[in-house]
């Protein structure tokens, strides 16, 4: 590397063996770097082409003629020599985000940018043995199955990585590191970020740490060992990008300014199992990476999460996958949709996560837990097809579960649930409702959980009924009065209903207000609101939206509305409260901030570092122009 220049400059042997008779081999490069000669044995290759823009599917790619025909199982070796300024995302396979960059503030390649020649993305996997070099200061972050060796030269410095097991190789950040290690459990986290920003080091090591164990414990060990590298970089690439035993995550993770991203950490790591220990088949096999390690995250926040926490994150995560469920089936989205845009990641990571939850309701957690288990065992080194998963599924279930991958993972759309039910008052003083719970979906296979809300109970009676078609019978006993029969009340389930319908619009306001779409997140909100004028949650966002953009008056209008409304979900009560605070602390107006703040003291609520943030604000007050949300879009 020649961070001055921006220039990569590389030379690379690559061996391949062919699975049938060919002559000719394309390999995927970055369309900003330049091929300047391929050999062969010592002899130019004199037949190469080039395209670095890439019209066909492949995008920029370089096509090299063998000379020859060479038949199925005999290696080829081929030198490459090429380079190129990676200053922008042009020629990478993101129009608006770099994958690679090379400078003095900081440089990293990631094997997405296609900085290396390699054929079938996602599913070339490879050992390597690769040496960086770089200036004198700089330090090189990057994965190794061996000690990383570091050596000067010549008034810089070379850092050798070796992959002896084959996978997704060739991710490296290089810059004038801060370094720290952490050891936690069995593994050894090192850190590298930017000096000054060593603050979140100790949050994220043990976020890290007990992400990687609980994650061993569940699946067994991860291919890349014991030692795991998170490497900071710019905000111009990927928020967050997982690499085989390696972690990149943008400055903003590493800004005391900004909320912490926990569940965005959680399910970088699980790619160590689902991406890198067991690879895929091909990209359209994504949901098997993609899905399984938001399942995963949100497994081990199932574990850990206290209830009030655990029943937002599961309302949250059923809402994000219902946002865009009709734009394209699991197994079609790697190839319809833009893998960047909202459609992608709400098809692929939550209703991805939430088939997974779903194929363990239906199979049972005892049978899923074996399920993943084994697949972690079996796969391992190796790469998985959906096929073979719904195969491997139904051996260990021990039932043909076509149904379920034809409805769930092949198909769009999701039913919707009603009950009929009768009354009865039992001798014995006890309510008892029979009815029937219907759905509209033809030979749905499904367990469905019921709950009966009654007057003074503080166990609300639940049954499990498997509908195997469009209606099941149920039969509920309360010692109070009956108030309703809930269908689903966990949310475990990917389904419709009023309320939802609701959600979703709103959700997709707060996901246009996530990208700073805001005059488009206040019409969807506006849009929600229309469905259920009482709706706190949507008063809350749409109060946060007016509070970003200092539009102090109708953010407070909205935080009342939220507190005037059905406040669910109740944390709405509390951060309502310290939204409001900011607003008046933002006008100048002291007084009434810190009487909204000494009200959500008061509430006791504390969800999400509630009663601390609020006391923060008693102390010191809101400041608009260096803040930010750290409750925003719950």
């Amino acid at each position: 590397m020649r961070p001055a220049e921006h220039i990569l400059r590389a030379t690379g042997d690559v061996t391949f063996t062919p699975t049938e008779a060919t002559r000719t081999v394309v390999f995927e490069l970055n369309g900003s770097l330049k091929v300047e000669a391929v050999e062969r044995g010592g002899k130019a290759v004199p037949n190469f082409v080039q395209d670095p823009v890439g019209l066909d599917q492949l995008g920029p790619n370089v096509r090299v003629d063998l000379g020859e025909v060479v038949q199925p199982g005999t290696p080829v070796s081929l030198r490459f020599r090429w380079s190129g300024a990676l200053v922008t995302p042009e020629g990478g396979p993101l129009a608006t985000k770099r994958l690679a960059y090379v400078g003095n503030e900081g440089s990293y390649l990631m094997y997405a940018s296609r900085w290396f020649p390699f054929h079938d993305y996602a599913a070339d996997r490879a050992t390597s043995d690769i040496t960086v070099t770089v200036p004198a200061g700089f330090t090189v972050a990057g994965a190794s199955d061996e000690p990383v060796a570091a050596t000067q030269s010549g008034g810089g410095a070379r850092f050798r990585f070796v992959h002896k097991q084959p996978t997704l190789v060739g991710n490296f950040a290089a810059a004038r590191y801060a370094t720290r290690t952490l050891r936690i459990g069995g593994y050894e986290v090192d850190f590298f970020v930017q000096p000054g920003n060593e603050g979140r080091i100790e949050r994220y090591g043990e976020l890290v740490g007990k992400a990687l164990e609980f994650y061993t414990q569940q699946y067994g060990a991860p291919a890349f060992g014991t030692r795991y590298v998170v490497a900071q970089i710019d905000d111009e690439s990927l928020e967050a990008y997982a690499a085989h035993g390696m972690q990149f995550l943008s400055s903003s993770f590493f800004d005391s300014q900004r909320a912490p991203k926990d569940e965005r950490v959680q399910r970088e790591i699980a790619y160590q199992w689902w991406g890198f220990t067991v690879g895929l088949k091909s990209f359209d096999d994504a949901w098997l990476s993609q899905g399984l390690s938001e399942w995963s995250g949100f497994a081990l926040r199932e574990a850990t999460l206290p209830a009030p926490q655990l029943d937002a994150a599961q309302r949250d995560m059923q809402e994000r996958a219902l946002m865009f469920e009709q734009s394209a089936s699991i197994l079609r989205a790697p190839s319809a949709l833009d893998d960047t845009s909202p459609q992608y990641q709400s098809v692929m990571f939550y209703k991805g996560a939430m088939v997974f939850r779903m194929l363990r309701e239906t199979i049972g957690k005892a049978k899923f837990d074996q399920l993943l288990r084994a697949l972690a065992d079996q796969y391992r080194g190796k790469s998985v097809s959906i096929d073979e998963f719904e195969k491997f599924s139904s051996q260990v279930a021990g039932r043909n579960m076509r149904f379920f991958f034809a409805r769930w993972v092949e198909g769009t759309g999701v039913p919707e649930f009603a009950v009929d039910y009768q009354i009865i008052r039992t001798r014995a003083g006890k309510f008892r409702a029979r009815g029937t719970v219907r759905q509209n979906f033809e030979g749905l296979q499904m367990p469905v959980e019921l709950m009966l809300r009654a007057e003074g109970d503080t166990n609300n009676a639940t049954q499990i009924v498997r509908i195997d078609d469009k209606s099941e019978d149920f039969d509920l006993e309360s010692n109070g009065a009956p108030v309703e029969v809930v269908v689903d009340p966990n949310n475990k389930i990917l389904r419709l209903s009023e309320d939802l319908r609701v959600s979703i619009v709103a959700r997709r306001g707060i996901e246009l207000f996530r990208e700073g779409q805001y005059a488009e997140a206040q019409r969807q909100m506006e849009e929600a609101l229309k469905l259920d004028k009482s709706n706190s949650w949507i008063y809350y966002n749409l109060g946060l939206i007016y509070l970003e953009q200092r539009n102090y008056d109708p953010a407070i209008d909205n935080f009342k509305a939220a507190l005037a409304g059905n406040l669910k979900p109740s944390w709405i009560e509390v951060w309502a409260r310290i939204k409001m605070g900011n607003a008046y602390d933002s006008k100048g107006d002291r007084t009434r901030a810190v009487n909204e703040y000494n009200k959500a003291v008061e509430s006791g609520i504390n969800y999400d570092g509630a009663q601390r943030a609020a006391k923060q604000f008693i102390a010191t007050p809101y400041d608009p122009k260096s803040a930010v949300q750290n409750a925003a879009s719950k």
